[in-house]
């Protein structure tokens, strides 16, 4: 589900939950136990979340998960999502993420809340398709979203549902660099590199420093991100858009 491999100081993820990389409840768990294993190890000073080959870093949530589900039943699924991803948010060491496929959905913002992105050149695309789908937007999530590319921007990407290519999510600060196939392997070794001779102090003191400010958004915002999300997964137009995604068709929305 998720391959975990230590190379010296740099601990690496890769995704591999199914063909399309979505995230169902064990997935999430797996994801949060994998960052709890190397958080105090202080022979990790960074960490890499890819995918495995093949179309999507992450097509998001799985959509049965929520399928003719209840709102009391949804919203104790996503508590692990919540604290799987805020763990990711405001991981203590440095996380880079290796965008080599598709990343839609709660799969982009696993991108969105990591410190680096790196993203392969091609036919990926990444995107926010929330506004196509029946659902809204947890405000944490749009928060870091807004200080990647800026308010108007965001505005464009939420209301739109478009996913971008690289090179267009390069050119609005969604992601720090595009790659090519043979130059990824450099481009990340390098980005890790950075890290290697680094002081513990320095590495986990800076990223501290980082991401201070987003705790108190976490620790105010993520039930009620919770709340409103499963509120909006549970109606009918939320259903209409899960439906919609396993039958591969456009919604139809009340």
């Amino acid at each position: 589900m998720i391959t975990e491999n230590r190379r010296g100081h740099v601990f690496e993820l890769t995704l591999n939950t199914n063909e399309k990389n979505t995230f169902d409840e064990e997935s999430f768990a797996a994801l949060a136990k994998s960052l709890a294993s190397a958080r105090d190890d202080d022979g990790i000073k960074v960490v890499l979340i890819s995918a495995k080959e093949g179309k999507f870093f992450s097509n998001g949530f799985e959509p049965t998960m929520f399928l003719d589900k209840s709102y009391e039943q949804i919203h104790p699924i996503l508590a692990i999502t919540m604290e799987s991803t805020a763990d990711l948010l405001l991981y203590p060491k440095p996380v880079l993420c290796y965008l080599n496929g598709h990343a839609l959905g709660v799969g982009a913002v696993l991108a969105l809340f990591c410190d680096y992105r790196i993203m392969l050149d091609g036919k990926g695309r990444i995107g926010f398709p929330e506004s196509r789908i029946g659902l809204n937007f947890p405000t944490i999530s749009a928060y870091i979203l807004n200080e990647l590319v800026g308010p108007r921007t965001a505005r464009r990407i939420l209301f739109s549902g478009l996913p971008l290519k690289p090179r267009d999510a390069l050119e609005c600060g969604l992601v720090d660099e595009v790659v090519s196939e043979e130059a990824a392997p450099g481009r990340i070794a390098r980005y890790c590199r950075q890290f290697e001779g680094m002081a513990m102090e320095s590495v986990v003191g800076i990223k501290r420093s980082l991401v201070q400010h987003r705790v108190s958004l976490v620790r105010q915002q993520s039930k009620i991100d919770q709340e409103e999300l499963a509120r909006a997964i549970a109606s009918p137009n939320g259903q209409e858009g899960m439906r919609s995604i396993l039958e591969a068709r456009s919604p139809v929305f009340q």
